[in-house]
């Protein structure tokens, strides 16, 4: 019995990209409905919808760069299967920088300095060429700061986003690349924000359309200090975010932490750590303080929310997973993992598998 495309689409959309990558070799009809853009999309809404989404997942390089591990982190913390990488991008100068809807943003310094868009579940990436690229001088490894990639609808573009102190000038330089226009530029008002060096190389954190980062503010109508900048995706501007209350980074160690629609900041002492969410976005007196439990340790740093109201710690001395507390609850659920072929330089970062591509007008790679 041969079904009617209305509903072979209907079942494909509620199916795993794993799944339906396998189905495209069983006839031309499958193949045609999967690799259509627009089913891509509408498979991508339908899997991060609420009511769907109950498979959020972490992802990172293994130790040997050759493949990039998954962990699903609900119901129960697993591993799930991973993802081969492309044998010219496997050495130890690549790291993870970025994740958004299925894309992974990936910074290699060898052969050459290239940034790398790439989705895991199709396999197909793009190159990024680097920022004054013409000459390796004008790459050093602790050039940028702060990174991420974003996704612009109006324009169904792809945007990589780079903070930068450069050593010898020491003025703040935020730029963003168009995948659509394979262009870079500057972003301005940038000169306000320094990224923190102290805090090292940050991933973005997604939320309400923009993407956050934590900096310092050097800017005259507020006191400097430590703040969260935000780049807005639509005017493409950055804006400061007030962090709870004035802050000493001598005393504490933060970090943004989101997922599963919140948006919050860890602030950690050298005894235990506390965790604020925002609960009306950009409204500096909206900041609370959560009502959870929290490890009693202060070697564990938040990596994400999840839709069961949990939030995933990894140990930052033996990259142990752990999976503690309730939002709004007293009772202790805790539940341990152990990392696969993970080193000491492990980047996790959230991930939502997707049979999405890049913009038409950008060269894909297989």
């Amino acid at each position: 019995m041969t079904l009617p495309p209305e509903l072979l689409e209907i079942i494909f959309l509620r199916l795993p990209v794993r799944s339906l990558i396998q189905f495209k070799c069983v006839c031309k009809q499958w193949r045609s409905l999967i690799s259509d853009p627009y089913f891509a999309k509408l498979h991508y809404d339908v899997a991060i919808a609420p009511t769907h989404n109950n498979n959020t997942k972490l992802l990172y390089l293994s130790s040997d760069f050759s493949r990039a591990c998954c962990v699903k982190t609900e119901p129960s913390i697993h591993h799930d299967y991973p993802f081969k990488l492309q044998e010219t991008y496997k050495n130890h100068s690549l790291r993870i920088i970025g994740s958004c809807r299925g894309f992974v943003l990936l910074r290699n310094y060898k052969p050459k300095p290239v940034l790398i868009l790439w989705n895991p579940a199709t396999g197909s990436h793009v190159r990024v060429p680097y920022p004054n690229n013409s000459s390796n001088s004008e790459f050093p490894c602790p050039d940028f700061f702060c990174h991420g990639v974003v996704y612009e609808k109006s324009n169904d573009d792809y945007l990589v986003i780079m903070g930068s102190v450069r050593p010898l000038k020491r003025k703040p330089e935020w730029k963003f690349f168009s995948v659509r226009s394979n262009s870079w530029k500057e972003i301005e008002g940038g000169d306000c924000f320094t990224p923190n060096i102290s805090m090292g190389h940050q991933l973005g954190l997604l939320y309400n359309e923009a993407i956050h980062w934590l900096v310092v503010y050097n800017g005259s109508d507020y006191p400097r200090g430590i703040v969260i900048v935000a780049f807005d995706i639509a005017t493409k501007t950055l804006s400061m975010i007030p962090l709870p209350y004035p802050q000493d980074p001598s005393q504490w160690e933060l970090s943004l932490v989101g997922g599963a629609g919140f948006f919050g900041i860890c602030m950690l002492n050298e005894f235990w750590p506390y965790i604020f969410v925002m609960k009306e976005y950009k409204v500096e007196s909206s900041w609370i303080l959560i009502d959870m439990l929290l490890p009693s340790d202060n070697t564990m740093i938040p990596l994400c929310f999840t839709q069961s109201g949990d939030v995933v710690w990894m140990n930052r001395i033996n990259k142990d997973l752990i999976k503690f507390g309730k939002l709004g609850s007293n009772e202790e659920e805790l539940q341990e993992f152990k990392l696969d072929f993970c080193d000491k330089d492990t980047v996790l970062v959230m991930f939502n598998e997707s049979l999405l591509s890049l913009p038409s007008s950008c060269r894909q790679e297989e």
